[in-house]
């Protein structure tokens, strides 16, 4: 029988003792067979050059990384990790192992003639950076559990004019209930907010939170303002406790942007008035005979004699005043010309970012003497120190003061 070299895909027993049969029968063929036939395992690994590793998987901070997934590239051989980041696998020495977890990058290493490996896995930070800040941390909106409502301030504050935070977050934020009862130019930024009703007989204010440290809305320029989020549920409770109760209106002021200088002004400069002027009896003779009138129709007794309506009459012109005074009560209104200035620089670069803002508030009222003014200062500057280090400063300040009747 002539030579022969038989090729067959060895896929179980039967067809390997097959084979060597086929090869007693040749002996002259049994010598090139023999040395081709090779038994494979699942993995495909030839188990005469495979060898078994042992290894730990760790992350940047030491610690064992629990179920992490330990593939040999290009198989299906592998294994996941111990509670105490332990693997063994058997490779051949050519291998290389694929690491992976969530919120790990991929990492590749060639085995080599090492039986004991120690794999630390770096933290994705793209996969970090996905989030949004909600109390202590950030999530993405889509994400949230709590009832949340979220105000862009900043893009509201460039199409028309805000005196204050509070009339900027009225009929905005759904379940936040606004009301000024006063109107006062002072009173403006302190207006009674609700969320989601009274809930309490004592204060029903919410907590007001800038930048993580509790403030007033009166003492923040609109201008200066990022964003607002209201947290409505009790969950906001968890993290700034019973003070939170009544909810919680996060402010987040405007932070410096790596790039150009930029210098930004914002401004304008408003009539304010009342909208009807009320008729009034401002003649004091006047008043006294519609009185009497009116008792008549009542059938009850004029209060005012006919001598006391005389004697004030014959007076209307007496210098006088203090002695026979008329007055009309719409005199103590005026129209009052109220102005607003924010100028702004920011900028930096990859280290540092800067933002700085000057506000200038002057609003007289519509009632004499009733009249407001606030100066506010602020400036947030934030240095990068290295990759794992980043400081900052906010610093703010504000100074008002108000007429009489304003107070």
């Amino acid at each position: 029988m002539a030579g022969f070299i038989l090729c067959l895909p060895l896929k179980n027993h039967f067809t390997k003792l097959a084979l060597i049969w086929v090869i007693g029968l040749n002996p002259i063929t049994s010598s090139v067979v023999s040395a081709a036939i090779t038994s494979e395992n699942e993995s495909g690994i030839v188990q005469q050059d495979t060898r078994k590793i042992q290894g730990i998987v760790k992350d940047a901070l030491g610690e064992p990384v629990i179920g992490a997934n330990v593939l040999v590239k290009g198989t299906t051989n592998g294994v996941i990790t111990d509670l105490n980041g332990h693997f063994s696998l058997s490779v051949s020495n050519n291998a290389v192992l694929i690491v992976s977890y969530i919120g790990f990058l991929n990492t590749e290493l060639v085995v080599g003639s090492r039986n004991d490996l120690n794999i630390t896995l770096k933290e994705d930070t793209k996969t970090l950076e996905e989030v949004v800040v909600v109390g202590y941390g950030t999530q993405k909106k889509v994400n949230l559990s709590g009832a949340v409502s979220s105000v862009n301030v900043s893009d509201m504050t460039e199409s028309r004019p805000v005196t204050n935070i509070s009339s900027a977050l009225a009929g905005l934020a759904a379940g936040v209930y606004v009301n000024s009862g006063n109107n006062k130019p002072s009173n403006n930024g302190n207006a009674s907010i609700t969320v989601r009703g009274q809930g309490t007989l004592n204060n029903s204010s919410p907590l007001v939170i800038i930048d993580g440290v509790e403030g007033s809305m009166s003492s923040i320029s609109p201008q200066d303002v990022e964003n607002i989020s209201v947290l409505k549920d009790a969950a906001s409770a968890s993290i700034y406790g019973s003070r939170a109760a009544n909810g919680v209106i996060l402010i987040t002021t405007k932070k410096g942007k790596s790039g150009k200088i930029t210098l930004d002004y914002n401004g304008y400069i408003s009539f304010e008035s009342i909208r009807d002027n009320v008729n009034m009896v401002s003649n004091y003779a006047n008043y006294m005979e519609y009185m009497n009138e009116a008792s008549r129709n009542s059938e009850r007794v004029e209060p005012y004699s006919k001598k006391m309506i005389d004697l004030w009459r014959s007076n209307e012109n007496n210098p006088n005043k203090l002695l026979y005074p008329n007055t009309d009560l719409m005199d103590i209104f005026e129209v009052g010309v109220s102005q607003q200035h924010n100028m702004s620089v920011s900028g930096g670069n990859e280290k540092v970012t800067f933002f700085t803002s000057f506000n200038y508030l002057k609003n007289p009222g519509v009632l004499i003497n009733s009249g407001h003014e606030r100066y506010n200062l602020r400036s947030n500057v934030d240095v990068k120190v290295n990759n794992w280090l980043k400081v900052g400063t906010n610093l703010s300040g504000y100074t008002s003061s108000s007429d009489a009747t304003a107070a």
